[in-house]
């Protein structure tokens, strides 16, 4: 059936919605290991950007209060762009996670946290400003950490091809991203903002977002 065409999104079955989070989980722990591949392959470790400690995972959690504005932003704002990237939510993404657990959501968060800021930060931006003549750490004034940080950007909207505008969506979280990466040193800090980000997203959506497709509409309609 197509979602899309109908008046209440169809929340994916119990199933449906392991099946997600299981081949999700493995499809990111792939990225990860792809990254750790690649890094070894290119001379670009990722435990030299990597480095735990508290002061890197209060970092992250403050760096996600920036992009969790979003949530409000797109479900209260009135314009085209919003409209569409509620219908986005309401009849995509919130009936796959309508049935998640906590604990799958925050899974697949982390997983994805880690696993696609090793490959698009830890090693495509890194690389990247390697190929430019970046040498040591990533500086946010330097042309090729600029440059970059865009590129990686770029791929990292590419890879989230929802929509056009979810795309450009996501390659503005990207560019921030990295930044924090360039301005940190700490490849840790985005990765805890991109996980957090995801969890809060997503259980949001999965659990507050209106469920009905003719609430959302009437919302709209009265902008």
């Amino acid at each position: 059936m197509d979602i899309r065409n109908t008046d209440q999104p169809v929340a994916a079955s119990r199933a449906v919605t392991a099946q997600l989070i299981v081949y999700g989980t493995l499809l990111e722990c792939a990225i990860g290991l792809v990254a750790v591949a690649a890094g070894w392959l290119l001379r670009l470790p990722l435990w030299e950007v990597v480095r735990w400690d508290f002061s890197a995972l209060g970092a992250g959690a403050l760096a996600t209060l920036p992009m969790l504005l979003l949530l409000p932003v797109v479900r209260y704002m009135p314009g085209r762009v919003f409209k569409e990237l509620r219908a986005l939510m309401t009849q995509m993404i919130v009936p796959l996670f309508r049935s998640a657990t906590v604990a799958e959501i925050a899974m697949i968060s982390c997983v994805a946290g880690i696993g696609e800021e090793a490959f698009f930060r830890g090693i495509v931006q890194r690389g990247l400003a390697s190929l430019l003549g970046r040498t040591g750490e990533l500086a946010v004034g330097d042309l090729a950490t600029i440059l970059a940080i865009l590129a990686a950007a770029i791929l990292f909207g590419l890879a989230h091809p929802l929509s056009k505008i979810y795309v450009i969506l996501t390659t503005i979280l990207g560019v921030y991203l990295g930044v924090l990466f360039a301005v940190s040193g700490n490849l840790l800090v985005p990765m805890v903002a991109h996980g957090l980000y995801d969890f809060v997203a997503v259980l949001y959506l999965a659990r507050f977002w209106p469920g009905n497709r003719a609430v959302q509409e009437q919302q709209d309609q009265t902008e």
